[in-house]
This record gives C-alpha cells, structure tokens and sequence, in this order.
C-alpha cells in the first residue's frame, strides 16, 4: 500500500440528502489529493435497498477497474446469498437491516465469512443520530455487542467503522480495529480515549463522501501519535489484516 488506505468509503445515491462525488471515480479523484489511494468501498444504497443483490453487482461494477480500491459486498442473515460472496471484506448493518449480531443466523453467517478469511466491516452508523430523518430514525450498533461478538471469534479480524472517540473504551477486543472518522476530538484519542484501542487496533476512514477528507486526513497531523503510530493507523494496520504483512 502507497498513502492511507480508507476503510470508511461510500459510493451511490444516499436516500436523504445529495452528497458531493458521491460515484467512486470523482471520490477517488478527491481522495487521491489528500494522498488516499485505495481503500473499502461500500453502497450508499445497501442499508434500505430490499435487493442487496442487485445493489452488490452494481458496487462491483463500480469497483472494476479502479486499483486499490476493495468492495465491501453488503450482507445479512436471513438471505442465504451471503455463503456465494467472496473477496476480503464484507459489510454489515445489523441496524439497518434489523437484525441482532447474536441470532443464531447471524452468528452461522459470521462463521462462514470468517472461514473463507472475509473480514467482516460493522456499520455502528452512517449518520450522527441528532441529524437523522425524523421519520427514519435508525440506532446505533452498541459498541460492547461487537466487542462481544469479536471476542467471540479471536483469531480473526472485525472492523467497526463510525464510532465515537466515547465508544472506545468499550472495544476491549484484541482482534477488534476501529476507524477513527466519527471521533471529534482526535488529538485526545493518544490519550484516555483510545487507550483501550491504541494505534495498533485503529485504522483511517474518512466516511467520505458524508465528511469532509481534508478535515479527516488532519487528524493525523494534530494527533499526539508518533510517526509510527501514524503510518500504523494510515495504513499498515490494514496490511496485516488484509494482506498479512
């Protein structure tokens, strides 16, 4: 990997409101002057579709062609289609698509992404709760409930992307990498924030195009984190889990 790797990329149509370079080549183009060049990209339109199929066929097309960067294919229990994905990533919106992290379903697909070493990505929010909708107000994924699921499973890596810097201390899980896009007050996080955390389990995500990348890749510069701390969290982090470097 070359730059920071994103693990917190949308592409598509958001339901709510239009977001700028929202179709991947654009977005690319932004991220590449911030110095991004790849990252895991999933669906704007995933989390309401009722055919993720159709919307995970369209990501791939988007993705096809466009180095670096790596479609994370939206999946969920109660629609066998999850056992014929494969790639590295795959992601996960248990609130969106109302489902507990601990139903027997959901723990039977957890075990055979895992199997054929897909990592799974778990949307804790795509939107700050005060900013939703009104008529479309969807929870966050409580942080100790993946924190349990990942202990649940050791030896291989989740990743929970749009958490709070508040959130931290509850992701106690050795295997458990968190994104640091919803944390406000990054500077604090090299202290009581993300010290359950820690730069060896946080990885970059900008939650483009929802925020602004340039206020995103800042974090690395205001952060009391070393310069090996940063290139961990920019990228190399993210080459142990995907690549095993």
């Amino acid at each position: 990997m070359n730059g920071i790797f994103d693990v917190n990329i949308s592409c598509g149509r958001w339901p709510f409101r239009r977001l700028p370079d929202s179709e991947l080549p654009e977005l690319a183009a932004v991220l590449k002057n911030f110095g991004i060049h790849g990252g895991i990209v999933r669906s704007l339109e995933a989390p309401f579709s009722m055919n993720i199929n159709e919307e995970n066929e369209i990501l791939l097309k988007r993705c096809d062609g466009m180095e670096n960067f790596i479609p994370a294919v939206a999946v969920r229990p109660e629609f066998g289609l999850w056992r014929e994905v494969s790639g590295k990533v795959a992601a996960l919106y248990p609130s969106y698509h109302q489902y507990s992290l601990f139903a027997p379903e959901t723990l039977e697909m957890i075990s055979g992404l895992l199997a054929k070493d897909i990592v799974p990505l778990i949307v804790i929010r795509e939107e700050d709760e005060r900013g939703q909708n009104p008529l479309c107000k969807v929870a966050a994924v409580p942080a100790d409930e993946i924190n349990e699921l990942a202990k649940m499973f050791p030896e291989k890596p989740f990743i929970a992307v749009n958490a709070y810097a508040w959130e931290y201390s509850k992701f106690t899980a050795e295997n458990l990498y968190v994104d640091i896009a919803f944390a406000e007050a990054f500077p604090a996080l090299a202290g009581a924030a993300a010290e359950t955390v820690g730069p060896g389990r946080l990885v970059f995500g900008s939650h483009a195009p929802f925020f602004c990348v340039g206020a995103e890749v800042s974090k690395l510069s205001y952060s009391k984190f070393s310069k090996e701390d940063v290139k961990n969290i920019s990228y190399k982090n993210m080459e142990r889990i995907l690549y095993g470097k």
